[in-house]
């Protein structure tokens, strides 16, 4: 550290930085808030995903995120439980994630897509 970088305390406000949140986070944050949603009773792996996933966590599988500009766009491949509204939950599982995704990280979420892979008891 040089002289010119160290300053006394209060005399100059600090230094405001650029924060970067990796899209391994945002899945995370997705993925559990797919699996928490009602009628949501698993996540399927993408097939864009597969060994990828030994690293990436049990909250980020079957979640495909790509951020451009500053928006994230999010893809869940999910498995419904048998019986329910699909459209309904679906809806229910779109607003969730974005709302989830929105206040935890503070990334806009573009859209967020659904892809019911199977539906079971």
């Amino acid at each position: 550290m040089n002289s010119s970088d160290a300053t006394v305390a209060g005399t100059r406000a600090p230094a405001v930085g650029e924060v970067a949140i990796a899209d391994l986070v945002i899945a995370k944050l997705a993925g559990y808030a797919a699996q928490t949603t009602y009628g949501v009773v698993g996540m399927r792996r993408s097939p864009l995903n597969g060994l990828a996933r030994l690293w990436r966590g049990p909250y980020s599988e079957g979640v495909d995120v790509d951020v451009h500009d500053g928006e994230a766009t999010i893809v869940l491949h999910v498995v419904m439980e048998r019986g329910i509204n699909l459209a309904q939950v679906t809806a229910n599982l779109q607003e969730q994630v974005r709302y989830q995704v929105e206040k935890l990280s503070g990334v806009k979420v573009r859209a967020v897509d659904v892809h019911v892979e199977d539906v079971r008891e």
